[in-house]
C-alpha cells in the first residue's frame, strides 16, 4: 500500500507539471530587410517581343519584400503567387497546387532573388527559373532558399481603384500583377454565359462605364467556373495581367465582386408530352382534317395535313402564369411546302371561356415569311396581361396549302 501511495503521488505531481495547452505554431520571421524594391528588380529586364529573361547573379544579395494579393484557394490561381509592394508587383511561380496553406492573403514574403530568374510570359513580369525556352516554377522543395514568409497576414490590402482601361502598353509593368479594383464595371455576357466553358480557360468582357474594356480569364478548373456571370454595375478587384496586347483581369474567387446581381435561372412552366398530349387537355375542333401527335428519332410534335376547306383549332390545357413573372413561348413551326401567314397562324388568350367563338384571342405574329420551307424558332414574351390561371395558347390553321409541324412548345419564366 505504501508503493502505490508513493506511486500516485509521483503520478500526481508530474500531471500537475504538465502543461496540457497545446503547442502554437511559431510565428514566421526573416532576419534581414529588403534592399530592393520591385519596381527597381523589374527595370533589371526589359520585356520583349517573345518571351525572354534575365538571370539573378548568385551572390547579387536582392532581396525583395512584398504582401501576398493572391490565392490559389479557389482553383482560379495555379502555381503561381503575387507579392506587391508601395512601388509594384511580380508575379512568383512555385510548383505547389495549394499555396493558400503558407502564402496567405496579405502575408509579408521576403525572397532572396540569387539564382532566380526575371523574366516575362507573353509579356506578362514573373520570378521563377528558366528552361526549355520559357519561365518555369520555382520546385516545392527548394521555395525554402528563396522565400520566406513573415509575420501574421494583414486584412487591410487596399487595390488600386481603376475606372478606365488604357491600352496594354500605355500600362506601365509595375502596374501589371498589381491588386485592382474595377470600379463601374458590367460584365458583357451577364445573365448568359458561365464564368468558364469546361474544357479550357475561358476569356469574358468587361466594360467599364467609359466604354473601355478589359478580359476576365478564368480557368475552367475553377470552383465558381460553372456558374453564370452576374448583371448590372458593380466593382471587381482581381489581379491585372495581360497577355500580349490584351489587358486582363484574373479573381480569386466570387467574393472578388460587389455590387452585382445574380441572376435568376430561368425555369420551365408548361411543356408537352406529345405521346400522350390529347389525354392531358390539348383538344380541337373545328373541320377539315384532325390534328395528329408524332413521336420518333426525327421528330415529337404536332402535325396536321390539311384538307379542302380546313379551319382546325388546336388548343393547350389551361396553364396557370399567375406565380410566374418575365413568362416567354417558344415552339418550333415547319410547313414543307411553304408557310402562309394568313392560313398558319398563332393566338393565346388570359381568360378562356369554354367556347373557342366566344373567347378573345389575341395573335402572336410569326416571324416566318411567306413561303418558306425551313424549320423557324418563334419567341414570344408574354405581356403581363398574360400572368393568369387560365392562360391558354392556340394554333389555327384554315386553307392551308401545306402540312404543318410543330415542336418543343414550351412556356418559360421566373417563378415567385
Amino acid at each position: 500500500m505504501k508503493k502505490i501511495t508513493i506511486l500516485l503521488i509521483v503520478i500526481a505531481a508530474i500531471l500537475t507539471g504538465c502543461n496540457l495547452e497545446p503547442d502554437v505554431a511559431p510565428m514566421p520571421s526573416f532576419i534581414g530587410e529588403a534592399n530592393t524594391t520591385i519596381a527597381e528588380l523589374l527595370a533589371m529586364h526589359e520585356i520583349g517581343s517573345e518571351d525572354s529573361f534575365d538571370s539573378i547573379p548568385v551572390g547579387s544579395n536582392i532581396v525583395i519584400c512584398g504582401y501576398v494579393t493572391t490565392s490559389d484557394e479557389w482553383g482560379n490561381n495555379y502555381k503561381y503567387i503575387n507579392i506587391q509592394d508601395e512601388t509594384g508587383a511580380i508575379q512568383i511561380k512555385i510548383d505547389n497546387k495549394a499555396l493558400y496553406h503558407k502564402y496567405q492573403v496579405g502575408q509579408r514574403v521576403y525572397v532572396k532573388c540569387d539564382g532566380l530568374v526575371l523574366g516575362d510570359y507573353r509579356k506578362l513580369p514573373q520570378l521563377g527559373l528558366w528552361a526549355n525556352g520559357s519561365m518555369q516554377a520555382i520546385p516545392s522543395f527548394k521555395t525554402y532558399l528563396y522565400l520566406f514568409p513573415d509575420g501574421t497576414p494583414r486584412e487591410d490590402l487596399k487595390p488600386i481603384d481603376m475606372t478606365t482601361i488604357p491600352a496594354a502598353n500605355s500600362i506601365p509593368s509595375t502596374m501589371y500583377n498589381c491588386l485592382v479594383r474595377l470600379v463601374g464595371a458590367t460584365f458583357v455576357e451577364g445573365g448568359t454565359a458561365t464564368f468558364s466553358e469546361p474544357g479550357a480557360s475561358t476569356s469574358h468582357d468587361i466594360k467599364m462605364a467609359d466604354g473601355t474594356t478589359i478580359t476576365l480569364r478564368t480557368s475552367n478548373y475553377a470552383t465558381f467556373a460553372s456558374e453564370t456571370l452576374p448583371v448590372g454595375t458593380g466593382e471587381i478587384t482581381g489581379i491585372l495581367t495581360r497577355y500580349n496586347n490584351y489587358v486582363q483581369l484574373v479573381i480569386s474567387s466570387l467574393d472578388d465582386l460587389v455590387g452585382f446581381t445574380t441572376p435568376v435561372e430561368r425555369q420551365t412552366i408548361f411543356s408537352v408530352n406529345y405521346a400522350n398530349a390529347f389525354n392531358e387537355g390539348w383538344f380541337q375542333t373545328g373541320t377539315g382534317n384532325a390534328w395528329q401527335t408524332m413521336v420518333n428519332n426525327n421528330f415529337s410534335g404536332f402535325y396536321v395535313n390539311p384538307a379542302n376547306g380546313e379551319d382546325y383549332y388546336l388548343i393547350s390545357p389551361a396553364i396557370n402564369l399567375s406565380n410566374t413573372t418575365e413568362p416567354e413561348l417558344s415552339f418550333t413551326h415547319r410547313a414543307p411546302q411553304g408557310f402562309h401567314a394568313n392560313t398558319m397562324m398563332c393566338f393565346y388568350t388570359p381568360d378562356y371561356t369554354g367556347d373557342v367563338n366566344t373567347t378573345l384571342w389575341i395573335p402572336l405574329p410569326l416571324s416566318a415569311t411567306d413561303g418558306t420551307t425551313t424549320s423557324v424558332d418563334e419567341l414570344f414574351a408574354l405581356p403581363e396581361g398574360a400572368q393568369t390561371s387560365n392562360f391558354r395558347m392556340m394554333f389555327h390553321i384554315t386553307n392551308a396549302p401545306s402540312a404543318w409541324y410543330l415542336s418543343d412548345i414550351k412556356i418559360t419564366g421566373l417563378a415567385q
